[in-house]
């Protein structure tokens, strides 16, 4: 069995029948307290997608994305809401009648019917959960592709494969719901998956690039990572996934040491760089400047830490942490992955990393360059410069009395001396 299958966590709604579950949302609705009463919209608009399926999950958030569905008119409908209550309206689709609504913390969605009926629109939906609807005005849950059965079984199930034809990206919203649901995937829903994968091609990059970093923040990532790159070498026959991806946890990252905000930053940063492998798949995405420098970094000092067989010189590793000041847990998650670096050994090299006055980790000529210039009757030249590299150098091991100004002041000019005599 694929090893996603360790993630179900149990039949938790196994009993759920439709009217309990449209008590569960109305109760939850009531607690919702949208930029615009819920009375301001249509008799026949409907509650969907991820709204539904999170409040039946227990998870839903204090300002959740709202999806609604109403027959035709949807742009309308949004620029009416606007109108009267505030806000700013986005066209997403002109052609298809899809608006947005973004007031504050809230992001109301807006679509028209794809079809005739409300039945019709949700058999075009991605995957079975997402694919229930809430009737607001009636107070029901309308389930036609057994959404609640899979919620009970913690399953995600595609409602039909030309539904991911229809749009690519679900292939990988589908490794990103796995993730963060705690779901296995239905065994012939993989299969349409991979069939679909080719088509990725037709979505937009960015559209890509924002499933693949959700994926990676999400809880259990690390089950799907592979196969996540592996399907994205179906659309790009050259994408290289590093190796250890599937050992990238919340576990891992523990009990090195990390925890809160900067346990998920790091590890998603090594999640998406090992997704990512090759250089070209990173531009191809539109990753950003500041992302690709990122990968960059942390694909070079992999290299480098591989290729190190006897450990990193002073020079590369006051380099390393000159590249690295933000992403140095990033690199050690992913040394860790591939076992190329111990638990003991991780631990203490972001002790270390989290100390800001730690002369190596955080590297600082321990004298201004206008304190050298003055004491020293240098002028700004790129001399100061390789004087001040030195004095970091120095330093960051240990060799100088940080404190004693005089003792810095005359190893300087040892230095200074030595490079005039060429030693």
């Amino acid at each position: 069995m694929h090893r996603g299958s360790e993630v179900a966590t149990g039949d938790l709604h196994s009993g759920l029948t439709r009217e309990g579950a449209a008590a569960q949302v109305t109760a939850a609705v009531a607690r919702l307290i949208l930029p615009f009463p819920w009375a301001a919209l249509p008799g026949d608009t409907v509650l969907v997608g991820g709204v539904v399926r999170d409040v039946l999950l227990g998870r839903l958030r204090d300002h959740p994305d709202v999806d609604l569905t109403i027959p035709q008119g949807a742009i309308h409908l949004c620029r009416q809401l606007a109108s009267r209550w505030g806000g700013t309206v986005v066209v997403l689709d002109q052609g298809r009648d899809m608006g947005r609504l973004v007031h504050g913390p809230w992001t109301v969605d807006v679509a028209a019917w794809d079809g005739p009926t409300m039945e019709a629109d949700l058999w075009r939906r991605d995957f079975a959960l997402n694919a229930m609807a809430y009737h607001l005005r009636q107070q029901t849950v309308h389930d036609p592709c057994g959404g609640l059965q899979d919620l009970a079984r913690r399953r995600l199930r595609c409602v039909a494969a030309a539904n991911l034809v229809a749009d690519p990206l679900r292939v990988l919203r589908a490794y990103r719901l796995a993730a963060e649901l705690g779901c296995t995937i239905e065994e012939g829903t993989r299969q349409w998956l991979w069939q679909a994968a080719p088509k990725l091609a037709m979505a937009a990059s960015e559209r890509v690039l924002g499933e693949l970093e959700r994926l990676c923040r999400a809880p259990q990532a690390h089950h799907w990572l592979l196969e996540t790159g592996s399907v994205l070498g179906t659309w790009l026959p050259m994408a290289r996934p590093w190796p250890g991806l599937g050992r990238l946890s919340r576990p891992l990252a523990m009990a090195m040491g990390l925890e809160g905000e900067c346990l998920t930053r790091h590890l998603a940063l090594a999640r998406l760089s090992g997704v990512l492998g090759a250089q070209f798949l990173v531009e191809r995405l539109g990753c950003s400047r500041r992302q690709q420098r990122q990968w960059q970094r942390l694909n070079h000092w992999r290299q480098v830490w591989a290729a190190a067989t006897t450990g990193l010189t002073e020079d590369q590793q006051l380099q390393l942490h000159l590249d690295l000041t933000k992403e140095l847990p990033a690199l050690l998650l992913v040394l860790l992955a591939q076992n190329q670096l111990t638990l003991k050994d991780a631990r203490l090299w972001l002790r270390r990393w989290q100390d800001p006055a730690h002369p190596l980790c955080h590297p600082r000529c321990p004298l201004s360059g206008d304190r050298l210039q003055e004491a020293l009757s240098l002028s700004p030249s790129p001399r100061l410069g390789a004087l001040m590299a030195f004095l970091r150098h120095e330093n960051a091991f240990g060799r100088l009395v940080v404190h004693d100004e005089g003792s810095i002041l005359d190893r300087s000019r040892q230095w200074l001396q030595q490079e005039e005599n060429g030693l």
